[in-house]
């Protein structure tokens, strides 16, 4: 019975049924449930299915019941990389609201902001930034395509490249906590301790992001 409401809960949330997913987790299925390959279904989570087709309200539906930030792809992306590529601005703004680390990295260590950028998602690009997104962190294998692109002038994403090379170029980092994103430089923003990769501006936005969903990320956040 379990195994048909995990099946049911990936089916309705691939073709946009908010009431098919509240009735296959009524009927008992596994919210973080995927199967490795299908040919009927997209390969992860329903979280991750949801952020990657622009479902919102599947995707309200599914964070409100505690559906996990942090369960990967075969290709360690989260639900955070799959929306930031498929330019899901919404959704990204959500995921990110709900504890999701700005500076996720996938298995190539891609960060969300690069693989919005590699689409030429702006708008994507430009709220990953004012969430604090780090635009030095260019170690990835999309960053360094990227730069060759440009140092030979045939890059396609200009936009959304220039726009982190600016505020890459200004040296000025934000707080991620969502509620805050107020500016600062390196030395003066604190890093989460544990994870190494969230800034704050403040002790107190430290303790509010962790209490609203960073304690659930932390130390799932790199891709090793």
């Amino acid at each position: 019975m379990a195994e048909h409401a995990n099946k049911d809960l990936l089916y309705a949330t691939e073709n946009g049924s908010l009431e098919g997913v509240k009735a296959a987790l009524e009927a008992g299925a596994d919210i973080d449930y995927e199967e490795p390959a299908s040919h009927a279904t997209l390969i992860g989570t329903a979280l991750f299915i949801a952020c990657d087709l622009g479902h919102v309200d599947i995707v309200r539906l599914l964070l409100r019941k505690g559906a996990s930030l942090v369960k990967r792809t075969f290709s360690a992306f989260t639900p955070l990389h799959g929306a930031a590529y498929e330019g899901r601005t919404e959704i990204v703004d959500l995921l990110v609201q709900h504890g999701a680390t700005v500076d996720v990295l996938d298995w190539y260590q891609n960060t969300p902001l690069m693989t919005a950028c590699v689409n030429n998602h702006v708008d994507t690009v430009r709220r990953l930034i004012e969430l604090g997104a780090r635009p030095d962190l260019d170690d990835g294998h999309i960053a360094q395509i990227l730069r060759v692109e440009v140092a030979e002038n045939r890059c396609s994403v200009e936009e959304s490249y220039n726009l982190i090379e600016e505020v890459r170029k200004s040296k000025l980092l934000r707080c991620c906590n969502p509620k805050c994103g107020k500016p600062g430089y390196r030395k003066t923003l604190k890093l989460c301790g544990r994870c190494k990769l969230t800034r704050y501006c403040s002790r107190d936005c430290q303790k509010q992001h962790w209490s609203v969903g960073h304690k659930k990320c932390c130390g799932h956040d790199v891709y090793l």
